[in-house]
């Protein structure tokens, strides 16, 4: 019997479909990772403890955005984004669609475009209703309505829709962030879903934990992957860079308003910073000084089984550089690798 399963052999074991294995794959109740070539591959062992133990709707709401497009907006969808929100982004222009994904713990946001059309106004009524989205911001853009929100319940708004697709994402964006509430506002940049996110950090068990061998050997991948004298695995707390592992680098935290893994973390993606001298956004940085000199970063984010980021995988250079396409790969499966180990860790809690 195989050890590692593709994402069809998987599903075939737990008698679901493809696409719903899929969905667990996104959601994080089964751990994967790519493979070079881009293919998901899944632990037979962690499908079997699903055979054992069926996946439950976990309280809470998972760091996810869905977005409901108007039809032929989907692609300009994926391409501006939600930035800033700290939200792993699906989109769809089929309603089933969205009833499938909400099948998941629920997402953080929902977006429904054109939602004074029929079938979309119908479903927008059954979200407002439905009482497992009570923790779900549910924005609804119509055609008739302005850029100025209208109030529709707790954590539901109606906006307009822009003709364009990155005028609406700004508008979203722009009306999302003025809810932040002002105990996580500081001197640094937080997402949206700052709040959540930190209380993810303080439930994954890892803050302040004892070394972990397994993070050890992917940071000291990590550096060689990337040929970097330095690399981590950071934690990101509220006023704190803790780092869970490193090599090349004496410290065991700093600073929040240090760490360049903040800028990962904001971004929500891989993030490189080829001449750290050069960014504006880090010129009073202590550690670009002496003794520390540093002068490069790439960091890719590392996320627990509900998709937040709890910080990243970085590497750190003391001169300038640029990161090749093989480079920028290998760092981000790293970073997958930390949070597949993470989701495993996770588990293993749970079953034991």
């Amino acid at each position: 019997m195989k050890d590692i399963l593709t994402t069809a052999e998987a599903a075939h074991l737990l008698g679901i479909s493809t696409r719903t294995a899929q969905l667990w794959v996104e959601g994080g109740q089964l751990p994967s990772w790519k493979t070079p070539g881009g293919h998901r591959r899944i632990p037979r062992e962690a499908v079997l403890s699903l055979i054992e133990r069926p996946p439950q709707r976990q309280s809470g709401v998972r760091a996810h955005a869905i977005v409901l497009a108007d039809e032929g907006r989907g692609a300009d969808w994926l391409n501006a984004g939600l930035p800033g929100l700290g939200l792993l982004l699906h989109v769809t222009e089929d309603v089933q669609q969205v009833r499938e994904w909400l099948a998941l713990t629920p997402p953080m946001l929902i977006v429904v475009e054109n939602a004074d059309e029929g079938e979309r106004r119908r479903l927008v009524s059954l979200l407002y209703r439905d009482v497992n989205l009570a923790q779900t911001t549910i924005v609804s853009l119509t055609r008739s309505s302005s850029d100025d929100p209208v109030p529709r319940g707790a954590n539901r708004v109606q906006l307009g829709m822009s003709p364009g697709v990155p005028a609406t994402s700004a508008v979203v964006v722009k009306e999302l962030m003025k809810t932040r509430r002002k105990d996580v506002t500081s001197a640094f940049r937080t997402p949206w879903n700052e709040r959540a996110r930190l209380a993810a950090v303080k439930e994954s068990g890892l803050l302040k934990s004892p070394p972990d061998p397994d993070f050890d050997r992917l940071v000291r991948l990590a550096a060689h992957a990337i040929r970097a004298p330095i690399a981590m695995f950071t934690l990101i707390t509220q006023r704190e860079q803790w780092f869970k592992s490193r090599t090349g680098f004496d410290g065991s935290t700093t600073p929040r308003d240090w760490a360049f893994c903040n800028e990962t973390l904001f971004a929500n993606e891989l993030t490189v910073i080829e001449d750290l001298s050069k960014a504006p956004r880090f010129s009073q940085n202590p550690t670009l000084a002496q003794p520390y000199g540093f002068r490069f970063y790439a960091g890719a984010p590392v996320r627990d089984p509900l998709g937040f980021a709890l910080g990243s995988t970085c590497v750190i250079d003391v001169k300038p550089r640029t990161l090749s396409a093989n480079e920028r790969e290998a760092l981000g499966t790293i970073a997958d690798a930390a949070s597949n180990l993470i989701r495993l860790r996770a588990l293993e809690r749970e079953i034991g």
